[in-house]
């Protein structure tokens, strides 16, 4: 009852970390990330630069790392359980191992960009992790939403890796500016790969139905 009690607790201070962290974007601030890093200078208020695949490995290791090592103190979930935390896991492997080799020319990531996304990640990997996996973890129905949710967090995950293919791509030539890219959903939004990322972690949230995903 004591971890479910923090469970439940670190779960409302994501939620209200993650609603201030968007009041304050929506006020102005910009992190100098990816499009928005500075082209002749580096702005040191977000902290020394570090190198881009190191940033990636580094920020999203967590959500790999943190459920693995759950599962190592309390066993292998079955069922829905075992499924959704194996597909969660199978992003996290993309993310955190597969991506960072295929970057082309990554810019420089600010160390507090970079050290926000590592707290993001190690939060959300163990909520999602002990939602699915602890001894207390209420077992997911294999029903047709629980179908429906896989269906949409695997369209959402192909489509990531894909529009995330696209943008890796605009490198090859060679320039360092900034490219518009084009083809699938950068047709009709500007942010297609986190579209479907959103669509992914949507579909993750109607399959398991946990408070944990829903946060997520």
């Amino acid at each position: 009852m004591d971890e479910q009690a923090f469970h439940a607790c670190l779960g409302l201070c994501l939620l209200g970390s993650m609603c201030l962290s968007f009041i304050a974007l929506a006020l102005g601030t910009v992190a100098p990330y990816g499009r928005y890093s500075a082209v002749k200078s580096f702005d040191m208020s977000w902290g020394p630069p570090i190198n881009g695949r190191v940033a990636w490995v580094v920020q999203e290791l967590p959500s790999l790392v943190g459920p693995l090592v759950c599962l190592a103190y309390s066993g292998r979930p079955s069922g829905g359980n075992a499924l959704l935390l194996a597909l969660f896991l199978a992003h996290y492997v993309n993310r955190a191992v597969v991506y960072p080799l295929r970057i082309r020319r990554g810019k420089p990531t600010p160390l507090g960009v970079a050290a926000a996304a590592f707290g993001f990640t190690t939060a959300n990997g163990y909520l999602q992790a002990r939602a699915l996996a602890a001894p207390w973890a209420r077992s997911v129905p294999v029903d047709a939403r629980f179908v429906a949710g896989v269906a949409l967090l695997c369209a959402g995950a192909a489509g990531n890796v894909w529009h995330d293919g696209v943008l890796r791509d605009l490198r090859r030539g060679g320039g360092g500016g900034y490219e518009i890219p084009r083809g699938g959903l950068f047709e009709y939004v500007s942010g297609a790969n986190f579209l479907c990322e959103i669509v992914e972690w949507f579909g993750f949230a109607v399959a398991a139905r946990t408070p944990a995903a829903w946060v997520f």
